[in-house]
């Protein structure tokens, strides 16, 4: 009987020990966790017209390639000269011209985009500008042009302009006289334009610089180069700008250019006329 019961351990313990007869017991695979990878904020552009106000959006990736909308995150900007942001809805508000970087922060996670507030120079804009200087050389000082254009006079002026994105381009209206104009925006909001007024025997080249800090109103200053074929010398008028306010948000048809009248006196009420 125990020579029976040693050959049956013996068996056994041969049976175990060969390979392929134990069997193991199935495990569960590790399962990786899903985890926030990026967010990307959301805006319906990158540059945004001084007194917009857009509330901005944004999408959380996964690491398991999915996306869900950031629901309570925490909102904010890097410059408050340019954007408001409102903390807890993404509301951004444009109040100045410049760049600034909005911010949400997000389970442990930062997203951000950077916009550029610029103001919105688009429209039909009329208003004034007053002589705040005058010099002349060569015949036309002879001429009396300073007496003419005397510091103080005021002269209407205006604009007709489209703009896509940071390029403008238009006309401008000095009186009856009017040119091409066209010009980039500055980061800091400010638009130079320049223009050439032709004529015979003047010509004026223009160039202003425009600043929208408010929607529907302009400031800058305008500078005009007379020149006159026959003549010796120039002239030079410095202006600033006032009063000079969007009256409509579309533009209307380029009128062609009038060329200056041959007199001084013909082109300073061409200049008064609106």
């Amino acid at each position: 009987m125990i020579k029976k019961t040693v050959l049956v351990f013996l068996c056994l313990s041969l049976i175990l020990s060969i390979p392929g007869c134990k069997k193991k017991l199935p495990t569960t695979p590790d399962i990786p966790a899903i985890i926030l990878q990026s967010i990307a904020v959301i805006s319906s552009s990158d540059l945004l017209y001084i007194g917009i106000s857009e509330t901005f959006t944004a999408t959380a990736t996964m690491s398991d390639g999915s996306t869900k909308a950031v629901v309570g995150g925490a909102w904010s900007g890097d410059n408050p000269s340019v954007a408001t942001v409102g903390a807890s809805t993404g509301k951004v508000t444009i109040i100045g011209s410049g760049m600034v970087n909005i911010f949400v922060n997000y389970e442990g996670k930062q997203g951000s985009k950077a916009i550029r507030g610029l103001p919105n120079y688009q429209g039909t804009w009329s208003g004034s500008y007053v002589i705040i200087s005058c010099s002349a050389t060569g015949d036309l000082e002879l001429s009396g042009f300073c007496d003419i254009f005397a510091v103080g006079t005021v002269f209407p002026l205006g604009l007709v302009l489209t703009q896509d994105q940071d390029r403008v381009t238009g006309r401008f209206y000095l009186g009856d006289l009017s040119a091409d104009t066209t010009g980039p925006v500055a980061t800091n909001g400010q638009l130079p334009l320049t223009g050439l007024v032709p004529g015979d025997p003047f010509t004026i080249d223009v160039l202003l610089a425009l600043q929208s800090t408010t929607p529907d109103q302009i400031t800058g200053t305008l500078d005009m180069l007379w020149l006159a074929t026959g003549f010796s010398g120039s002239a030079l008028l410095s202006c600033n700008i006032f009063d000079l306010n969007r009256t409509s948000s579309m533009t209307m048809a380029p009128i062609p250019p009038r060329k200056p009248t041959p007199t001084l006196q013909d082109i300073f009420r061409a200049l008064l006329r609106r």
